[in-house]
């Protein structure tokens, strides 16, 4: 099936590098080259770029409030989200950047009207901010821009190239899965989105494509490549 819009949930970790810490400048150069190659396929691409790489609001510790932790893993995804505008800019792509908190100086806060405006005329759009409030989890998140903003499909770019009955990388006898639907996922206590996710994205028929994030460039929403994931 071809879609026309799609949303791309990255996560902080893999613009870290091997490390997943910190920001590898060509590990984002050669995201930002990913998704040109998708918008050379007349792709409308908006995405979320989340920062585990700097700081996550579930790991506060020092005593820190978690409200407190998690407000700070916010603002921690904007200052991916300049470095991927800015990078993506020197790579000849124009992008836009829209938060969810109120920071004018220097990110646009999030309008559904202006986001998708700019999605028609050729732009990026780049989320920050989660969804602006704590305790909202990376994958809530993403399906609730994914659906404010029209996509038709929420691709979750990770290190590993689809679902599979175990983590593949410390169990050798991991099965991969082709397609799921979301009560599938659920029945199975697969770790590919917490529950509150999968019930927005099942319960608005918004479909999920989970692959391994190197495999944006060529991206063919195939069993080989991924595992997609349906009402």
């Amino acid at each position: 099936m071809q879609y026309k819009r799609i949303f791309l949930k990255i996560s902080g970790e893999a613009l870290g590098g091997e490390k997943g810490e910190g920001l590898d400048h060509e590990v984002v150069r050669k995201l930002s080259r990913n998704i040109k190659s998708l918008k050379d396929k007349w792709y409308q691409i908006a995405l979320m770029v989340w920062a585990g790489n700097i700081f996550r609001g579930r790991d506060q510790g020092a005593g820190i409030d978690p409200a407190i932790g998690h407000y700070a893993g916010m603002l921690a995804t904007m200052v991916n989200a300049l470095i991927l505008q800015n990078i993506m800019y020197q790579e000849e792509i124009t992008a836009s950047v829209f938060s969810a908190i109120e920071m004018p100086r220097f990110i646009k806060t999030i309008n559904k009207i202006s986001a998708v405006k700019r999605l028609d005329n050729d732009h990026v759009v780049i989320c920050a901010g989660w969804s602006g409030n704590p305790f909202c989890t990376t994958d809530l998140g993403s399906v609730i821009r994914a659906l404010e903003l029209d996509c038709e499909i929420l691709i979750k770019c990770s290190g590993i190239d689809g679902v599979y009955s175990a983590d593949p990388k410390k169990d050798a006898d991991a099965t991969k899965y082709d397609t799921l639907t979301y009560k599938e996922a659920l029945a199975k206590w697969l770790k590919v989105m917490d529950q509150s996710a999968f019930g927005m994205a099942m319960e608005n028929d918004l479909k999920t494509y989970v692959t391994h994030i190197d495999s944006l460039a060529d991206l063919d929403f195939g069993v080989e490549k991924g595992t997609m994931i349906i009402k």
